[in-house]
């Protein structure tokens, strides 16, 4: 891979390297040596490649990341949820973009570990591991034997927030014949995610043995349209018993309803109709939707229920996952929680 003698042009120097086949790919630098190194390390990576050629039955050899990225969401789309396709695609369209026109089979640990880092400096740890993690699923899908050891940025443990028995208490007060009474009750008191509260159809309540079914969940899709699917997981698919309050509720929502599902409300506008309402309550807080769904299992741990009840109730696949996120005492009863274990043991050690 022979070198030729640089040539002056204007105000630029160029020099031309034979790539072989007769052949020559050239290279300009605003000095004389500038051009003569980018001519050098053209010319290595031309060796490199003549000694290490793509596999001529590989059918990824000229795949860019970017594109192989595009081909594994699309490959996936059937098996992933609307919400995991929209997610990935925006991921694939925005993140990691220093990476998306190098050759997939010419990514090295370097420049993954520098996009990575650069992505750590805007982006929360989580988000930073979520785009590792789909990465590393592509590199898996068209490179397997590129194995990634990338330097992740530490997850830092996030605080669980419970909104206060008062404040609950006062907000479901504050709901009631709103658009959002069904919504808030069912999230609070029954534990329910905003997408299963969206996909909820009356068919699947069951008034005369007080009994609520969860089978679906309404998502947004790629274009933000609302998308039904089934529930999170497989233990997500489950029957709970209607309480007093939440029955009153949905009473209340079925006589303003003209819909099959208990309301026709997106979540944003939920959302939006809830802060609203907090924010006359305790305009000092602020909680989150989702949050309504910690003080309910919270309860539920307070009053002592099996772990493995709260699982089913909740919805989650396994009791460690209530113990690792939902296990804790809400703030406002640990005097009280004092007070009855103190009251046991004076009685006990007299």
């Amino acid at each position: 891979m022979p070198i030729l003698k640089p040539e002056k042009r204007g105000d630029s120097w160029r020099v031309k390297v034979y790539a072989g086949n007769k052949k020559y790919r050239s290279v300009t630098g605003a000095t004389k040596a500038e051009a003569i190194q980018k001519a050098e390390k053209l010319q290595a990576e031309l060796l490199a490649e003549k000694e290490n050629p793509p596999k001529p039955d590989d059918p990824y050899a000229d795949l860019t990341v970017a594109e192989a990225m595009e081909r594994y969401v699309e490959a996936k789309r059937g098996t992933l949820s609307p919400s995991s396709y929209r997610e990935f695609t925006r991921m694939r369209q925005h993140d990691l973009k220093p990476l998306h026109d190098i050759k997939l089979r010419e990514l090295t640990q370097e420049q993954v570990q520098t996009a990575i880092s650069l992505e750590a400096a805007s982006h929360e740890p989580k988000t930073v591991r979520s785009m590792h993690g789909f990465l590393s699923s592509v590199v898996k899908m068209f490179r397997p034997e590129f194995i990634l050891h990338t330097k992740l940025p530490q997850n830092k443990k996030s605080e669980i927030v419970i909104p206060t028995e008062a404040v609950v208490v006062q907000l479901l007060s504050a709901v009631a014949g709103t658009e959002i009474d069904a919504p808030v009750h069912l999230a609070a008191l029954c534990g329910l995610r905003m997408s299963e509260i969206l996909g909820l159809r009356w068919d699947r309540i069951d008034f005369e043995n007080r009994s609520i079914e969860i089978c679906a969940a309404k998502v947004k899709g790629i274009e933000q349209e609302p998308v039904l699917k089934a529930t999170k997981s497989t233990a997500g698919k489950r029957k709970i018993k209607m309480l007093p309050a939440v029955e009153a509720s949905l009473l209340r929502a079925r006589e303003k309803s003209d819909g099959e599902f208990v309301t026709n409300l997106s979540s944003r506008s939920v959302y939006k109709r809830y802060q609203r309402i907090l924010g006359k309550i305790c305009p000092d807080e602020h909680y989150t939707f989702h949050e309504l769904r910690h003080y309910c299992a919270s309860v539920m741990i307070m009053l002592g229920i099996p772990v493995k009840y709260i699982a089913d109730y909740l919805g989650h696949e396994t009791e460690d996952m209530v113990n690792r996120v939902y296990g804790h005492v809400m703030a406002d009863k640990k005097d009280e929680m004092f007070d009855r274990l103190e009251s046991y043991y004076n009685n006990i050690l007299r």
